[in-house]
C-alpha cells in the first residue's frame, strides 16, 4: 500500500472517530404528547396548574403520568410510544376524575394547585411494590386524598386558616409511611402560604370590599378610640405571609397535628406591651418572633448541609423532604479507638451482644452458620414502619420535615409540629455549600435591565450586568470569587444594551439579558465530601451562553484558605429565549427556561448538565462538551422534568407548554461506541503499518539501470 493512500485512510479514520465522539451515547427522541384545553387563558402566575407526576400508582410495574386540568380534573395517562418512531404519539387517558363536589357541582376553588403520591401502608415485603395514594390541595384549600383508582378516601377543608382574596404563594405535600399513632397507616404533610391579590386581579365587588376595609381602619386610627384590639394583628405571625402546617392521618384524614400562623407564639398581654422608651432590655426572641421552643439554625449546622441545595424561584420549588436533625457536637481532642464512620449509609448494627464472646473463634464460627441459616427467613419478614414520637431519637429515623420556601428553610417536628428552626435566607440564586468547607454559601447571579444595577446580598456596591458573585456565611463573611459570565466582556466592558440575538436568525434582542438559577454539579477530588456539597457553579444566560466557575486548592481549609477559584469554560449554546417586559405585569406567555443537574440513570448522581430556552434543549457534560440536543415543540412554561416514565432505568425528560405536555425517551447507542472503538483500533493498526513499511523501506533513492 502507497503512503498516500495510507495517510488518507488514517485522516478518514480520524474523522469518523472524532465525529463518533461528539455524536455522544445517547440521544433524546420523540415519543408521547398530550394536549391541554386553551380556552382556559391564564391571567397570573397563581392560576398555572401542577406539573405532571410520573409515577406506578396501582403497582403494576408500568409507570403513569398524573396531570391535572383546569376544569378540576385528575387525569391519569398511559405514556405508549413506538419504539422506532420518531413522531410524538398521543398518549391515551385511561382514567379520569373530578374534583368538583359530588352533592354541588360548583367549580370554584376546585382548581388543583399541587399534586403529590406516596405510599402509606406500614407492612410491605422486600421486592413488593404497594399501591399508591393521590393528595392534591384546590384553590380553596380543600385537601383531598385517593386511593390507585382515584377513589377518593377523605377530603379536609381548611380554608378558615388563610386570608380571602389571596392567591398560593407557597403549597407542598409530602406522603410517607411513617406514622404517629399505632393506629395509623402513613403521615401526609401539607403546608402553604398565601399572598394579598394585587388589586389588578380584583373583581369590581372586591375592590370596593377592600377600600371599605382601608377606610376603616384609617377611621380606627384617627378616631382614637379606646376599644382593645387584637395584640396579635401586625405581628410577624400575620397570616398572609406565615406558612401553615397540617398533618393527616393516611388513611382517615383525621388531624393529627396544625402549625397555624397563631400556633407555638407567645401572646404577650395588654401589661407587657406597655414598655417604657428607656427600657432596652427587650427579648430577643419577641423581636425575632420565633416560636415556642425554636433554636437557632446553627446549632444544627451539620444537619443543615445534609438538606442542601437551596433555590427558590417559583411556588413549584416549595417542597418538603424528611431529614433528622441533631445538635452539632464539638469534635473530641483524641479520636476514640473503633469509632463508626460518622456519615454511615445504613442502620448500625449491634456487634457487642451481652454475654458473647466474640474472641473465641469457636463461638464467632457458631455465631456465623446460625446467622447464614436463618438469612433466608429474615429476608421473608415484612418491613415494619415504626411510629415517630417525641422520645424518637434514632438518627436513622426522621424526626424533623424540612420545608424550602421562598424566606430559607425550616423544620418542623415530625410529632408535634413544633418549629425545631428556621434558617433565613435571600431568595433567589443557589445556597450551598460549594467548597466543601463546612459553611453554607451563597450563589448570585445578575443579568442586564437597562441602567438598572443589582446589590448582590451582604454586599454595599453594585455589580456589574451580567456578573456572577459566591459569598460564604450566613450572614456573609467573605467573597469566595465574583466573574462575568457573558462571552462578550472579557475586560468587564458589558454595556446593558449590547447584545444582539444570535441564535434562530434573530438580529437585534431588545429583552432584557436573564439568567437562570445557578445549579451545582458535583466533582471528584479524591476526597469524601457530604450530599450536594463541593462541585462545579454553571451559569446559563438568556442568549444560551453556558459558563462554569470551579473552586481549585487544597482540601480541609475552611473558608476559602488555600482555594482559588476559576472559571473553567465557558460555551454558547441554543439554549436561548427572550421574555418581554409586559405593561400590565402579566406573566401569562413567560418562557420559563431549565438549568438543572441531570442524573442519566434513575436515582443516579448527576454526570450532565440540561440547559434549555426557547427553542432548544442542549446535555452538556460537566468539561463543557456537547453531549447531546433536541428542539422543543413550543416555548416552555415550567422547568423541564426529569423522570423515568419508559422504565428502562434511564430517566427522560417531560415538557410542559401551554398548549401541551410532550415526553422525550431517552435512547442509548451502544454500537457506536463499539464502533468508535474499533475504528480506534484500525487507526492504531493502521498507524503501525505505516510505521512498519517506513522501516523496512530501503535507504536513499533507488538507482536508475543504464541503458
Amino acid at each position: 500500500m502507497r503512503r498516500r493512500d495510507l495517510g488518507i485512510l488514517i485522516l478518514c479514520a480520524f474523522a469518523i472517530f472524532f465525529s463518533l465522539q461528539n455524536e455522544g451515547g445517547f440521544s433524546f427522541r420523540e415519543a408521547w404528547f398530550h394536549s391541554l384545553d386553551d380556552t382556559y387563558p391564564i391571567k397570573h402566575e397563581a392560576e398555572r396548574l401542577p406539573p405532571p407526576i410520573v409515577t406506578d400508582l396501582n403497582g403494576d410495574g408500568r409507570k403513569e403520568i398524573i396531570v391535572a386540568t383546569h376544569d378540576a380534573k385528575i387525569q391519569i395517562l398511559e405514556p405508549s410510544y413506538a419504539k422506532g418512531d420518531e413522531n410524538f404519539v398521543e398518549a391515551r387517558v385511561i382514567k379520569e376524575q373530578s374534583l368538583l363536589p359530588e352533592k354541588v357541582r360548583v367549580a370554584a376553588g376546585r382548581r388543583p394547585v399541587a399534586m403529590a403520591t406516596g405510599v402509606v401502608t406500614r407492612h410491605s415485603r422486600p421486592g413488593e411494590t404497594s399501591k399508591e395514594v393521590l393528595v392534591v390541595v384546590t384553590a380553596g384549600w380543600s385537601i383531598l386524598c385517593f386511593d390507585h383508582n382515584l377513589k377518593k378516601l377523605w377530603e379536609n377543608d381548611v380554608r378558615e386558616d388563610f386570608p380571602h382574596a389571596a392567591h398560593h404563594k407557597e403549597v407542598a405535600i409530602v406522603i410517607t409511611n411513617y406514622t404517629l399513632r399505632h393506629s395509623d397507616s402513613g403521615l401526609v404533610i401539607v403546608g402553604g402560604s398565601m399572598e394579598v391579590q394585587p388589586q389588578l386581579h380584583l373583581d369590581p365587588f372586591e375592590e370596593e370590599l377592600v377600600a371599605e376595609q382601608e377606610a376603616e381602619k384609617h377611621r380606627r386610627a384617627a378616631g382614637n378610640t379606646d376599644e382593645v384590639e387584637d395584640v396579635s394583628a401586625g405581628k410577624a405571625w400575620d397570616r398572609t405571609r406565615h406558612f401553615s402546617y397540617y398533618a393527616f392521618a393516611g388513611y382517615t384524614g383525621q388531624k393529627r397535628w396544625s402549625h397555624r400562623s397563631e400556633d407555638f407564639h407567645h401572646v404577650p398581654n395588654i401589661a407587657s406591651e406597655v414598655v417604657p422608651q428607656h427600657n432596652y432590655k427587650l427579648d430577643a426572641s419577641a423581636l425575632n418572633a420565633r416560636h415556642e421552643g425554636e433554636a437557632e439554625c446553627r446549632d444544627f449546622r451539620e444537619s443543615v448541609l445534609s438538606v442542601m441545595p437551596h433555590r427558590w424561584e417559583r411556588r413549584e420549588d416549595t417542597r418538603f423532604e424528611l431529614s433528622h436533625f441533631r445538635r452539632h457536637k464539638r469534635k473530641a481532642s483524641k479520636k476514640q479507638m473503633g469509632k463508626q464512620n460518622p456519615h454511615p449509609s445504613q442502620k448500625p448494627e449491634e456487634k457487642h451482644v451481652p454475654g458473647k464472646d466474640l474472641t473465641n473463634k469457636v463461638v464467632a464460627g457458631l455465631g456465623k452458620a446460625t446467622e447464614f441459616a436463618t438469612a433466608t427467613k429474615a429476608r421473608s419478614r415484612s418491613v415494619y414502619m415504626p411510629v415517630i414520637t417525641n422520645q424518637t431519637s434514632f438518627w436513622w429515623l426522621p424526626n424533623v420535615v424540612v420545608a424550602h420556601l421562598s424566606e430559607g428553610i425550616e423544620a418542623v417536628h415530625l410529632a408535634s409540629g413544633r418549629t425545631v428552626c428556621k434558617l433565613l435566607l435571600a431568595r433567589g440564586g443557589l445556597h450551598a455549600d460549594i467548597n466543601g468547607d463546612g459553611v453554607l454559601d451563597h450563589v448570585q447571579a445578575f443579568g442586564a435591565n437597562g441602567a438598572e444595577r443589582m446589590v448582590p446580598t451582604g454586599m454595599v456596591e453594585a455589580v456589574k450586568p451580567c456578573w456572577a458573585v459566591a459569598t460564604s456565611g450566613v450572614p456573609v463573611r467573605e467573597v469566595i470569587f465574583n466573574g462575568s459570565i457573558c462571552r462578550n466582556s472579557p475586560f468587564h466592558s458589558f454595556q446593558p444594551g449590547d447584545f444582539g440575538g444570535r441564535a434562530w436568525g434573530r438580529t437585534t434582542n431588545t429583552a432584557p439579558l436573564e439568567v437562570a438559577t445557578p445549579v451545582l454539579i458535583p466533582r471528584k477530588d479524591g476526597h469524601r465530601h457530604r450530599k450536594g456539597s463541593f462541585g462545579d457553579v454553571i451559569f446559563l444566560t438568556s442568549r444560551g451562553e453556558v459558563t462554569s466557575f470551579s473552586i481549585r486548592g487544597g482540601h480541609g481549609h475552611g473558608h476559602g484558605q488555600g482555594q482559588d477559584a476559576q472559571r473553567m469554560w465557558q460555551i454558547v449554546t441554543g439554549a436561548s429565549w427572550a421574555n418581554h417586559d409586559s405593561p400590565s405585569g402579566l406573566a401569562a406567555d413567560k418562557i420559563v427556561p431549565t438549568l438543572a443537574a441531570l442524573p442519566l440513570r434513575k436515582n443516579a448522581e448527576a454526570e450532565a448538565v440540561l440547559a434549555a430556552g426557547e427553542v432548544e434543549a442542549v446535555i452538556l457534560h460537566p468539561d463543557g462538551s456537547r453531549l447531546a440536543s433536541f428542539i422543543l415543540p413550543a416555548p416552555p412554561s415550567a422547568p423541564i422534568i426529569i423522570s423515568d416514565f419508559s422504565g428502562d432505568g434511564l430517566n427522560d425528560l417531560i415538557v410542559v407548554t401551554n398548549v401541551g405536555i410532550y415526553g422525550f425517551v431517552q435512547s442509548r447507542h451502544p454500537g457506536a461506541v463499539l464502533f468508535s472503538s474499533l475504528v480506534g483500533l484500525l487507526i492504531v493498526v493502521m498507524a503501525v503499518v505505516g510505521i512498519m513499511q517506513h522501516l523496512n523501506s530501503p535507504r536513499g533513492k533507488p538507482r536508475v539501470p543504464d541503458r
